[in-house]
This record gives C-alpha cells, sequence and structure tokens, in this order.
C-alpha cells in the first residue's frame, strides 16, 4: 500500500466530522500580482488575465482587490509591504502570484520583471523571498497564497554556465516545499519541483478552476481546493497537480447561502482527500476535522481486498477552536503516503470509523466492525452507521482515490 515518508507501506483517508465555522465577519483583502513581460526571461501567455479572471471571481466574494501587473522588484516588494495596512482591517487576505518563480537551497523566490539573476548570489539580491511574504500573512486571522509560480526556470542557462556553485539552482525545477504559519493555507498550481502550464487558453488551468470554485456557496476552502486539484488534474491529463499545505485551524467560507449554519448537522462529515488520481510516486494530502466524541480510526480498503490501517501518529494533529482536532498528512511532511510499485491499481476507498465505546483492545470485535464497514462501503454505502461484534452503532464515512 501507499507508503508514508519511507516508513511503512499503507494508504491513507481523511474524512472530517465537523461543526462549521466561519472566519470572524470583517473586512477582506486579496493582492493578486501578474508578472508577464519579463526584461531578461521573455514574455509569459497568460498572467495578465490570470488576474483579470481571479479579480472577478474574488471581487464576487466580497473582497477589496488589488492587482499589480508587471512589479519590479521594488515594486513587488512595495506591494507585500503593503499587507501590513491591512492588519486590524481585514480578517481574511488571499495573495496570489503569476509569473516566475525560483528555487534554492530549499526556498522559493518570487521573480519581478526586471530581475536578471546570472548567479546563485543574485538571486537573494534581485527577487522577493517567500518567506518574507509568509511571515507578513502570519497575523492575519485567516491568509491564503496562491503560486501559479511553478513554471521553468528561465535563467538555469545562466546559472549553470560556468558557475560552479550553482549546480542546484540550475537543475532545480518548480518551487520548495514550504511550512504554512499562522491560520494559513499555501496553495501551490503543481507539485513540488515540477512545472505548471500556462495553458492552452486565455488563463492558465491553476487560475481558471479556481476563480470558477471560489464562487461554489457553503462550500469549505479544504474542499474547494479538492475540487480546484481534480479540474487541473482533467485539464492537464495528470501532467499538472496543485499541492495545499495547510496550517487552518478555521473554517473559511468564500459564500454561505442563508441560514445556512442554523440548518448544519454539528456532525456533518466532509472529506477531503486529493488528488483523485494518483500514480506510483505520488503522494495523497488527507485532511480530518474530527469532534472530540469521536476516536477516528483510519483505514483504506484496496481493490484486492487487503484492509490497511493508518495509525493516528502518522498524523499532525492540531486541537482547533470549535473543540474538534484536526488529522492531517500533507506531501512533503514526515509520515507523507506515498504511491507505491505494489499497491493495487484501481479505487481504493479511504475513510475513518469512530471507535465504538468500550472496544478497548478487543481485537476479534475491531476485527469485525471493520468488515462489517467494509461490507458497507463496498456495496456502495460510503457514510453511516455499523454495528458488528457487539459493539455499536458507530458513524464511518469512506470516499475513494484512484491508482492509475
Amino acid at each position: 500500500m501507499l507508503k508514508p515518508a519511507a516508513i511503512i507501506r499503507t494508504a491513507l483517508l481523511a474524512l472530517a466530522c465537523l461543526l462549521p465555522l466561519q472566519a470572524a465577519a470583517g473586512g477582506r483583502y486579496a493582492l493578486l500580482i501578474g508578472n508577464q513581460a519579463y526584461e531578461h526571461a521573455g514574455v509569459l501567455r497568460n498572467t495578465i488575465n490570470d488576474t483579470t479572471l481571479l479579480a472577478q471571481s474574488f471581487g464576487a466574494m466580497g473582497f477589496e482587490v488589488d492587482v499589480v501587473p508587471d512589479t519590479s522588484q521594488d515594486a513587488l516588494g512595495e506591494a507585500i509591504d503593503g499587507l501590513a495596512e491591512k492588519y486590524g482591517q481585514a480578517d481574511a487576505v488571499a495573495v496570489y502570484f503569476s509569473g516566475h518563480g525560483l528555487q534554492k537551497d530549499g526556498r522559493n523566490f518570487l521573480v519581478p520583471v526586471d530581475a536578471k539573476i546570472t548567479s546563485a548570489a543574485s538571486i537573494e539580491r534581485e527577487t522577493i523571498s517567500m518567506d518574507s511574504l509568509i511571515q507578513m500573512l502570519k497575523p492575519f486571522p485567516v491568509s491564503m497564497i496562491f503560486l501559479d509560480a511553478c513554471r521553468n526556470n528561465p535563467f538555469a542557462e545562466a546559472l549553470s554556465a560556468g558557475i560552479s556553485d550553482n549546480r542546484s539552482v540550475a537543475q532545480s525545477r518548480g518551487l520548495a516545499v514550504v511550512q504554512a504559519e499562522g491560520d494559513m493555507l499555501i496553495t501551490f498550481a503543481t507539485l513540488p519541483n515540477t512545472v505548471a502550464s500556462d495553458g492552452t487558453g486565455e488563463n492558465s488551468p491553476f487560475a481558471r478552476a479556481l476563480a470558477k470554485h471560489i464562487r461554489t456557496p457553503d462550500t469549505e476552502i479544504s474542499v474547494l481546493m479538492k475540487r480546484v486539484t481534480g479540474d487541473v488534474i482533467a485539464e492537464t491529463g495528470g501532467e499538472q497537480r496543485p499541492q495545499q499545505l495547510s496550517q487552518m485551524q478555521t473554517e473559511f467560507y468564500f459564500q454561505r447561502s442563508a441560514n445556512t449554519a442554523a440548518e448544519t448537522d454539528p456532525l456533518r462529515a466532509l472529506l477531503a482527500v486529493y488528488p483523485p488520481r494518483v500514480t506510483v510516486g505520488e503522494e495523497i494530502s488527507v485532511v480530518a476535522d474530527v469532534p472530540n466524541a469521536c476516536t477516528p480510526f483510519f483505514a483504506n480498503f484496496a481493490p484486492d481486498g487487503q484492509v490497511t490501517p493508518i495509525p493516528l501518529q502518522f498524523f499532525k494533529q492540531v486541537g482547533l477552536s470549535n473543540g474538534q482536532t484536526r488529522y492531517e498528512i500533507s506531501p512533503g511532511s514526515r509520515f507523507g503516503l506515498v504511491i507505491q510499485e505494489s499497491d493495487a491499481k484501481g479505487d481504493h476507498k479511504l475513510g475513518f470509523l469512530c471507535e465504538p465505546e468500550g472496544i478497548g483492545g478487543n481485537q476479534d470485535a475491531v476485527k469485525a466492525v471493520l468488515q462489517g464497514t467494509a461490507q458497507k462501503v463496498l456495496a456502495g454505502e460510503w457514510a453511516g452507521f455499523v454495528s458488528a461484534g457487539g459493539y455499536g452503532p458507530s458513524e464511518y464515512r469512506f470516499e475513494a482515490f484512484t491508482v492509475q
């Protein structure tokens, strides 16, 4: 099965039993940066179109929007520094960057249009560090970074020409894994160390999918980004796979329908497993927000009949402000879930079962409950309650991902 970060071979799912909680009512702000006409790296096709499209979607969701095209190093730095003016005014801040990005020694840098970058040392002088953007956004109640900046390194030839200390820079593709801080979501248009597409139309696949789903009401952002991921994978034939790195402890919705909160079942479960299709060597992200009344038992049901439990210690666990606990595994994390050659091809059912009260270490009872759950899931009953071995009823929920 899936191999958690070179430690065990297993597959994983995440599920969410959650009490919806919006960000505190207040201002919303989006900074959209589109670098297209590079002075020393050619012209990108769609970055200005991408920011224009997203400005419409963010604006429709009540965001104050600033679109900043073709930023020089000074202008890019000023735009990011200007976020400090929103402290105390905006409860939710989003930053979208479309253009060239580079990585050096595991750190990411956003490239302004006037950068030359002829040596490894010049990268830090002529670009803006991703670290500085993360630190600027960290104090906000909710922050989101969307990086459509994982294109080919346009400076690779210059960096590799007779410069012995630039081998890692010249050969690195895309952006490196980063750590979200505060109540923050960071989304890459594609997986680390790979490149994203400008698209064949007027917009990049990522910008088009994001603009579309931002407008979907009553969808928590972790689920919304799963749908964005699915659209991008479908449009690019699996060649581009967005990745989310989340530190968010607050559920965030771009739009809520009237009376939604009053009608919400406090035990409603949402599934956050992405991408929906994976191949050998790729990773799966999992997020589950679980009420404290439920001790989740995570498991994967493979198409060959194998049932694989996923121990709770493989998850990053964070206590949420609404009394729930978030269980999370993301690509690049210590226990990342990597598809192995030996994993069965086809649809895997990933999910969790709330451990029945009093079951303790009764292995026969655990086996009976798992078998009862598997029978229901394989029969198409993806969510519900199960009683077996004299225990229950216990809630369960599952969803599929496909190993190609």
